[in-house]
């Protein structure tokens, strides 16, 4: 597909120069069409390039998301997330943030760009349980980014069978 548009950008730009070497007579219009076409061609450069990038390098965003039980007893302190072994986040969770996120909020953690293929997210939650006591919880996920945007809900739900809490993932592709 660029071949023939780059041989045609070149054909221009040899115009451009056997055009240049004529006399002076014809010079002075000449020159302001020379000119012309030249942004022309390089417009045309420049929207080919920028094409040819989306095409060979797609969208490689992945968003990451928190989320809790609406009413659920638990207490986040806060998250480390951390992208195939290297730390991609930290939050601590303020009394009022915490609210939002009890009462249905949803809050960001991270957004970055990660290569296709298999990945594996890591996340370290600190809070306390419904008696009051400290825990911490680590949760991994594995997922495959494919081209387009990705996103990545982590959603902390109550387990009645065991009282505690559990996390649930859930994934978007754009």
């Amino acid at each position: 597909m660029a071949n023939p548009v780059r041989t045609t950008i070149a054909a221009l730009l040899l115009a451009f120069v056997s055009l240049s070497a004529h006399g002076a007579d014809a010079a002075a219009p000449a020159s302001r069409d020379l000119q012309v076409l030249k942004q022309n061609v390089l417009d045309l450069n420049r929207e080919l390039t920028s094409l040819e990038q989306q095409l060979l390098y797609p969208s490689t965003q992945l968003a990451v998301f928190l989320s809790i039980d609406v009413g659920t007893p638990i207490r986040l302190v806060d998250i480390n997330l951390a992208l195939d072994n290297k730390n991609s986040g930290y939050h601590f969770y303020s009394d009022q943030e915490f609210q939002a996120l009890a009462k249905g909020g949803i809050h960001r953690l991270y957004t970055g760009n990660v290569t296709s293929g298999e990945h594996t997210l890591r996340a370290t939650i600190t809070g306390y349980d419904p008696q009051g006591k400290d825990y911490q919880r680590t949760t991994a996920y594995k997922f495959v980014k494919t081209a387009g945007r990705k996103m990545i809900e982590l959603k902390v739900v109550d387990d009645v069978e065991t009282r505690q809490h559990k996390f649930a993932f859930k994934e978007w592709n754009e």
